[in-house]
């Protein structure tokens, strides 16, 4: 069942809420709860439902916690952990199935997060995923698979090209 406290909101916004040079701002909380704030501007309204929708899930089972967020380390740069990968990668719309705008390939160590074409800007992708970097690189959320062991964070197997 769905736990209604932990949450990973994504929302559209102008510099209101994002630092002005930047495309991206990750608000996090205690108690495994994040606003992701995407500009307007890079990100289309839909791709916001996707990310929320997928998130909801994978947030709301415990698929991936909160662990050491809180207290300002988030907007701290990247430690080059690399405990676990989490990416977006921006697809050809004719290489996804019809009709969906985004999907997930994911395994243990590793998320990837497949955009379609044309629903968020390459410099979006690029910011997101140097934050990514250091929200899943760094372990300050983490993947919780059922048989997960956090005495053995360790970088993933699987190579990611850049």
């Amino acid at each position: 069942m769905q736990d209604q406290h932990r949450s990973a909101t994504y929302h559209l916004a102008r510099h209101d809420k994002i630092p002005i040079g930047s495309l991206v701002h990750v608000e996090d909380y205690k108690g495994e709860r994040a606003d992701i704030f995407l500009h307007k501007d890079h990100a289309d309204s839909r791709l916001r439902a996707e990310f929320n929708h997928i998130t909801s899930h994978q947030i709301g089972h415990g698929m991936w916690r909160q662990r050491w967020t809180h207290e300002g380390r988030m907007q701290q740069p990247s430690e080059g952990l690399e405990i676990a990968v989490s990416r977006w990668e921006i697809i050809p719309a004719h290489r996804m199935p019809s009709g969906t705008i985004l999907m997930t390939v994911e395994e243990k160590g590793l998320c990837v997060w497949l955009i379609r074409e044309g629903y968020c800007t390459r410099a979006l992708r690029d910011e997101m995923n140097r934050m990514l970097g250091r929200i899943a690189g760094d372990g300050l959320w983490i993947q919780d698979w059922y048989d997960y062991d956090e005495a053995l964070l360790t970088s993933p197997l699987i190579p990611v090209c850049l």
